[in-house]
C-alpha cells in the first residue's frame, strides 16, 4: 500500500504540474479501495438550487478521475450512488488528490487548491477540539446506567465546554472567511432548524457576495423562516378550528400575555410539560394570561382525550392535519413543544421556552 501511494503521489504531482501550466482546467485523481467498476459523479448547485453534471468517473484498479473548467470556484461534490455517499470539494481550476472512504465519503482525505487546503484546516481545528468526545460519550452512558446523576452533570458541563470552545472558533474562522466558499460552507452544514438567535452571527459575517450563491440562498432562506419566531418579532396570525368546530384567530384572543403552545397527544415531552403548563395556567389568569395549544394531532379522539386527561381548561384549536397543519407550517415547527410567550401586541417575548423559562417570560410582562 505505501509502495501504491508513493505511485500515486507521483502521478498527482506530474497532473498538477501539467495543470499549473494551463490554469484553465482542474484535474480531480482520486483512490478507492472496494468500489471497483462503480460510478462515480461530480456535481454542483446551479444558482436554481437543481444539480449540475460537471463530470462522471468509473472507478478502475481503485483509481477514477474527473476533468474539466469551471468560470469560478464553487462548492462541488462527489456523489457515490447512495444519497449518504457525498463529498463536499472546494473545486477551483486546479488540481486535487483524493484519498476516497468508501463507508464515509465526508471522511476522506482531499488536497489541493487553496480552498480547500482553507477547510481542512478549520476542520483539523474542530476534530482537535472535539477528540474527547468519544470518551465522554462512553462515560456518559455508563453513569447514566449507574443513576450517577453527578457524574452526569458533570459530563455534561464538560461537553457544553467542548461546545463553547468550538463556537469560539467557528466565529473567528467566519471573521476571516466569510467573503469565501470554505466560510459559508460551515454555515450551511449547521442544523438546518437552528434557531435565530444563534444563526443571525454567523449569517451576518457572510458577505453579500456569498449569499448570492447557491447555498448562499439555501442559507438565507433558513435565516427568513428562523427569523419568523425569533424574539422581537410580531407572530403570525392564524385561524383555526377549536373543539366544538368554532373558528379561532390567535389575534381574536385578547389578553395582558399568551403563551402560544404547538403541542400533540402523542408527545411524550409535550404530556410532560403540561402539569407546568397547567400550574402556570391558574398561577396567572386571573392577571391576564391566556393559553392557546395548537394541536398536531390527526386524530380527534386522541386530541381531545388529551385535553381532558391533563386538565388543560385553556383555548384549543387544530386542523387535525399532523405536521402539516397549517399554523405549524406558518411557525416552521419542526418539533414539539414549541412554546411561545407573547406580549399584548402578540410580540414575541420568549422563543421555544420550556419549564421555568416559560414562568420567567410570563412573570416578566405582568
Amino acid at each position: 500500500r505505501c509502495m501504491m501511494r508513493r505511485i500515486s503521489f507521483i502521478v498527482f504531482c506530474l497532473s498538477f504540474l501539467f495543470g499549473c501550466g494551463e490554469q484553465q482546467k482542474f484535474i480531480v485523481f482520486g483512490e478507492v479501495d472496494g468500489m471497483e467498476g462503480d460510478t462515480l459523479f461530480l456535481a454542483a448547485r446551479n444558482i436554481e438550487g437543481r444539480w449540475d453534471t460537471l463530470g462522471v468517473a468509473v472507478v478502475e484498479s481503485r483509481i477514477f478521475r474527473f476533468e474539466g473548467s469551471v468560470p469560478r470556484p464553487l462548492i462541488a461534490q462527489v456523489q457515490g450512488k447512495s444519497r449518504h455517499q457525498v463529498l463536499p470539494l472546494f473545486l477551483e481550476n486546479q488540481s486535487f488528490h483524493i484519498y476516497l472512504n468508501k463507508g464515509q465519503f465526508e471522511q476522506s482525505e482531499v488536497n489541493g487548491g487553496g480552498l480547500q487546503k482553507s477547510y481542512n484546516e478549520f476542520m483539523m481545528q474542530k476534530a482537535d477540539i472535539y477528540k474527547e468526545m468519544p470518551e465522554l460519550e462512553k462515560a456518559f452512558a455508563e453513569a447514566r446506567k449507574a443513576g450517577e446523576r453527578e457524574t452526569c452533570r458533570q459530563l455534561i458541563e464538560r461537553n457544553d465546554e467542548l461546545d463553547s470552545i468550538y463556537r469560539e472558533s467557528e466565529f473567528r474562522f467566519l471573521k476571516e472567511q466569510g467573503n469565501s466558499l470554505p466560510g459559508l460552507y460551515v454555515v450551511f452544514k449547521q442544523n438546518p432548524r437552528m434557531r435565530f438567535e444563534r444563526l443571525k452571527p454567523m449569517y451576518d459575517l457572510l458577505s453579500d457576495e456569498m449569499k448570492d450563491t447557491p447555498y448562499g440562498k439555501i442559507i438565507t432562506q433558513r435565516y427568513l423562516d428562523a427569523k419568523i419566531t425569533a424574539k422581537g418579532e410580531i407572530a403570525p396570525d392564524f385561524t383555526l378550528l377549536t373543539p366544538e368546530g368554532d373558528s379561532l384567530s390567535l389575534y381574536s384572543v385578547k389578553a395582558k400575555v399568551k403563551i402560544l403552545d404547538f403541542w400533540a397527544s402523542w408527545c411524550g415531552p409535550c404530556r410532560a410539560e403540561n402539569p407546568n403548563m397547567v400550574a402556570i395556567y391558574h398561577e396567572f389568569k386571573e392577571r391576564g394570561l391566556e393559553i392557546i395549544s395548537v394541536s398536531l394531532d390527526s386524530n380527534r379522539e386522541a386530541w381531545l382525550k388529551a385535553i381532558k386527561e391533563d386538565g388543560l381548561t385553556w383555548r384549543h384549536v387544530s386542523d387535525l392535519k399532523g405536521w402539516q397543519s397549517s399554523a405549524a407550517q406558518l411557525y416552521k415547527i419542526s418539533a414539539v413543544p414549541s412554546v411561545f410567550v407573547l406580549d399584548a401586541t402578540n410580540r414575541i417575548v420568549g422563543s421555544y421556552v420550556r419549564g421555568e423559562n416559560i414562568r420567567t417570560c410570563v412573570q416578566g410582562l405582568l
